[in-house]
């Protein structure tokens, strides 16, 4: 390749990096589901996500483990579930079986019957902050 084919080619490629844009066309990172919840609960957004297959949205108030070291959400169902579960009610919900969570725009109070010292989370790690 000569001088000039060379810098055809590395002028080709500057455009297609200049076009694609900062990120060179690769995606960013998806947070990790503890990380989403983290933010939900530090903005009291509402939470929706598929667990066992039903699609649910939920108001997170901790995030914390259970039996087994596994983490947990655990959160106030204000729609979808199964018929055996129906909403609303209190509901305990493994992290390693959320599929497709993702923060809602809604905000919400925390509910005046959370009693996390009576939950399945030992220990919790993080929580809603009293309300307003």
């Amino acid at each position: 390749m000569n001088r000039r084919g060379f810098l055809r080619a590395v002028g080709a490629t500057g455009l297609l990096l200049w076009m694609q844009g900062p990120a060179g066309g690769i995606a960013a990172p998806k947070p990790a589901p503890e990380d989403l919840i983290r933010q939900a609960l530090a903005e009291r957004r509402m939470l929706q996500f598929r667990y066992h297959g039903y699609l649910r949205k939920v108001e997170p108030h901790a995030l914390g483990r259970v039996t087994d070291d596994r983490r947990a959400l655990l959160g106030w169902q204000v729609l979808g579930g199964s018929r055996r579960e129906p909403p609303p009610g209190w509901r305990t919900f493994l992290l390693a079986e959320i599929r497709s969570l993702k923060i809602l725009r809604p905000t919400f109070a925390p509910r005046a019957d959370y009693h996390p010292e009576s939950s399945r989370l030992k220990p919790i790690e993080v929580e809603v902050g009293p309300g307003k």
